[in-house]
């Protein structure tokens, strides 16, 4: 009998840490601002009040200590206020693209 099986989601199966998973978004809406730290954060924290993205024991504010303790972002080297998409942000960024681009073609 032809039908739909549904099946669950296999890409966010739990296994992933919440870091892993807000910096995903994250890299997202870094692409959709440009670069702009401040503005990705700000859109990260809209889509947290309303999705509820984070819980108690893992907020915004320890996702963005997390990110400058794993050094994706980092203050301006020239002393400006906030922060700036570090070179491994960078590098991160166009690995992700490249694998949207090219992840799925075969040989």
């Amino acid at each position: 009998m032809i039908g739909y099986r549904f099946i669950q989601n296999s890409d966010n199966d739990g296994a992933n840490s919440p870091f892993e998973t807000l910096l995903k978004i994250f890299k997202e809406l870094l692409l959709y601002t440009s670069g702009d730290v401040r503005e990705a954060l700000e859109w990260l924290t809209q889509l947290d009040k309303e999705y509820k993205l984070t819980d108690g024991k893992y907020g915004i504010a320890d996702f963005i200590q997390d990110l400058i303790d794993k050094g994706y972002i980092s203050k301006p080297q020239e002393g400006g206020g906030g922060y700036v998409p570090s070179s491994k942000m960078e590098i991160s960024i166009r690995k992700k693209a490249f694998d949207d681009l090219f992840g799925k073609i075969k040989r």
